[in-house]
């Protein structure tokens, strides 16, 4: 996973930490949410199918973190803007068929 925008996120290579304060240090009761993207076509359709309960683990140089998914949500249209739609201390987004998935965690 990396940091970046939108050419990191097309160059299908990683998955992209979007926006959110650094791994770790998130706080979803603050509205601290990290956020990590990546495009169905690139493999990361998976972000926005998770099933309630699974746990993800994510690992960086200072240290390791689970969370576990919450809850589900997906918007019409692909690429549909995103605002008000990042929730918890992480959400992952992919588009998913049409629209666009957000799988919610919390961290463990």
């Amino acid at each position: 996973m990396i940091r970046g925008g939108q050419d990191e996120v097309d160059a299908c290579e990683d998955a992209v930490q979007w926006a959110g304060p650094a791994i770790g240090t998130e706080d979803g009761y603050e509205m601290r949410t990290v956020v990590i993207v990546g495009h169905d076509y690139c493999g990361f359709d998976l972000f926005a199918t998770l099933r309630v309960g699974t746990r993800v683990t994510i690992a960086t140089p200072r240290g390791t973190w689970s969370y576990t998914v919450y809850a589900h949500y997906v918007t019409p249209g692909r690429g549909a803007p995103a605002a008000g739609l990042y929730w918890g201390d992480l959400t992952l987004q992919s588009c998913v068929g049409p629209d666009t998935g957000f799988s919610y965690l919390v961290r463990d």
